[in-house]
């Protein structure tokens, strides 16, 4: 066997011996392992390997908040995956990994607080999405991601005031997320992400216009019985815990911005009717 062939086995080993260390959340011997096949990668000059390698390397940084390891390394294989699409620029693996490293680059940006910088890798992400969508329109896997994009680029719009645009973006994800469960209505990662979608589109509709509460109201109400039928079936996923919390305290907001805006929707005495029916008279002596 050529020396070459033996570098490529021994790549793909390390490789698939790092994932299955991520499954097992082992993440300090996958990074372990990482290194290892990025070493092998670049012997073999495999460049696609040594992208795929700085991405999930990224992605266990991201999950350790290891937020400065994790922005260095994204930025080195949107760099390494940029050669690669100069050369291959039809590679849809590689325009998919783009997109998601662009998009976890604005995650990472956002939770710094450089919000105008993570609008730029979201808008990035975005338009790889598009133009990956308009070749594979029916590929799940795409369309997914592109909705958990919009949704975090909706989520950064709203906290920088651009309220009518972030809606807009949302109804967008919405309308991905409602075709994806259409198609598998039991997946509980499809219901997640649209339920955030709607959670979040009823947040930005009662900060953008008070005349669209009922709309809000709905939307919440949607997002809160989607999250808790998961978290009826999921009691220990505290990521879906957290939404349920969020969605219940945005829908409290609302209600306490309704009786802010309507004073006279306050609990009313007993006696409410005939004390409303003495304050008649002193209208119209008025």
């Amino acid at each position: 066997m050529s020396r070459s062939k033996v570098r490529n086995l021994l790549l793909l080993k390390q490789i698939h011996s790092a994932v299955a260390q991520i499954r097992k959340g082992n993440l300090d011997k996958a990074l372990e392992t990482l290194d290892k096949a990025e070493d092998s990668a670049k012997k073999a000059k495999a460049t696609d390997a040594v992208y795929y390698v700085l991405f999930m390397r990224g992605g266990i940084y991201y999950t350790e908040s290891k937020y400065n390891e994790a922005l260095e390394t994204y930025e080195m294989a949107i760099n390494a995956g940029s050669e690669l699409l100069k050369n291959d620029p039809e590679n849809t693996n590689y325009r998919h990994y783009m997109g998601t490293t662009l998009s976890n680059t604005g995650n990472l940006l956002k939770n710094k607080g450089e919000k105008p910088q993570a609008a730029e890798y979201y808008i990035r992400a975005r338009e790889t999405y598009v133009n990956l969508l308009a070749k594979e329109p029916e590929n799940a896997v795409f369309r997914s991601a592109a909705g958990e994009n919009l949704n975090n680029y909706a989520a950064l719009l709203t906290d920088m005031g651009y309220f009518e645009e972030a809606c807009e973006i949302l109804n967008q994800a919405i309308e991905l997320y409602e075709k994806l469960l259409e198609e598998k209505p039991d997946n509980p990662g499809y219901q997640a992400e649209l339920a955030v979608a709607l959670s979040q589109l009823g947040n930005c509709q009662i900060q953008q216009d008070p005349e669209k509460s009922d709309t809000a109201k709905q939307n919440l109400e949607k997002a809160l019985a989607m999250q808790e039928n998961i978290f009826a079936q999921q009691s220990e996923n505290t990521a879906i815990k957290d939404a349920i919390a969020l969605t219940r305290k945005r829908l409290e907001k609302l209600e306490t911005l309704k009786k802010q805006e309507n004073p006279e929707s306050l609990e009313k005495p007993e006696n409410q009717e005939n004390l409303e029916k003495q304050e008649i008279p002193e209208e119209q002596e008025k």
